[in-house]
């Protein structure tokens, strides 16, 4: 069995699997918000649910901004990004999801922190809601920020495929290295099986991305 030392305290090779499992589950309850929040037409549930996403987004793909050019950066050095070094496609994955909707991220983090440190200056200015879609603009300050399920769809979309991708890893672990486990690991595969993440998707609809327009 290998050992690797961090942070005072050894860590065993695959020691990684019961930490993002901790992800799996952010990623599950994000899951659970969407769902109702595409079904919702109450204003007070979608500012809630909107609320929500916009700090839990944040938890999944950590990014740093320059407000200069409005360019943004994955923040490798906090949350998930720190798992890197345990799986190969991950720095590239959550690349691609922010990169392709930089917008939208820029606009949950701008929600976020102004939610977070100011939240008598984050005020509800419209909300749309019925069976498939829900809308909702926020005044940060005196600056208008919409979002909008659509925009939040591509997101969660691409990111329950990425941790499908992690499962599939850890699925082939087991199998191949079943010996190197220890008893924690193993119980932490089987929770991750059990989450099923990708299963989220058959409930999702998206539209092609050259028909759908920012806000």
């Amino acid at each position: 069995m290998k050992y690797k030392f961090i942070i005072g305290e050894y860590m065993e090779k695959f020691d990684w699997i019961n930490n993002i499992y901790k992800y799996f589950i952010i990623l599950d309850r994000i899951n659970k918000q969407f769902k109702f929040l595409i079904k919702t037409m109450e204003y007070e549930e979608i500012e809630e649910h909107f609320f929500y996403l916009s700090t839990e987004l944040l938890r999944l793909i950590p990014f740093t901004e320059n407000k200069k050019d409005n360019s943004i950066f994955l923040n490798l050095k906090d949350g998930i990004c720190l798992l890197k070094d345990h799986i190969s496609f991950l720095e590239d994955d959550l690349n691609k999801i922010l990169k392709e909707n930089s917008k939208t991220f820029i606009k949950i983090k701008k929600i976020r922190n102004k939610y977070e440190h100011e939240p008598h200056n984050v005020n509800g200015a419209f909300s749309t809601g019925h069976s498939s879609f829900s809308a909702m603009g926020f005044y940060c300050r005196n600056e208008l920020v919409s979002l909008d399920t659509m925009e939040l769809t591509y997101v969660i979309y691409e990111l329950n495929k990425l941790f499908d991708k992690i499962e599939k890893k850890i699925n082939r672990i087991e199998l191949e290295n079943k010996d190197e486990l220890n008893q924690f690991n193993k119980i932490y595969i089987e929770k991750i099986k059990k989450i099923k993440i990708i299963n989220y998707n058959k409930g999702y609809t998206r539209i092609p991305r050259q028909y759908y327009s920012y806000q």
